[in-house]
């Protein structure tokens, strides 16, 4: 059974960062694209271990105050 992409979709395995998706696991949060070692072995995908705005310490809000964002005049 083939994994249907959309033009969206992620090309490379959410996991291993390295292997092309050939895998669909579907969750309660939506479905993981993993290449067929990574589906096989359970592993998780990083972006659940790495959060985007964990990485870097943003708040749920990526807006700032205008003051910041005209710099120094």
């Amino acid at each position: 059974m083939s994994v249907r992409l959309s033009a969206t979709d992620v090309r490379t395995c959410e996991a291993c960062w390295q292997g092309p998706v050939t895998a669909a696991r579907h969750t309660v949060r939506g479905r993981d694209l993993l290449c067929r070692a990574c589906a096989e072995s359970g592993r998780p995908r990083r972006v659940d271990l790495f959060p985007p705005y964990g990485i870097y310490r943003l708040g749920r809000s990526a807006r700032q105050p205008e003051a910041l964002n005209r710099g120094a005049e």
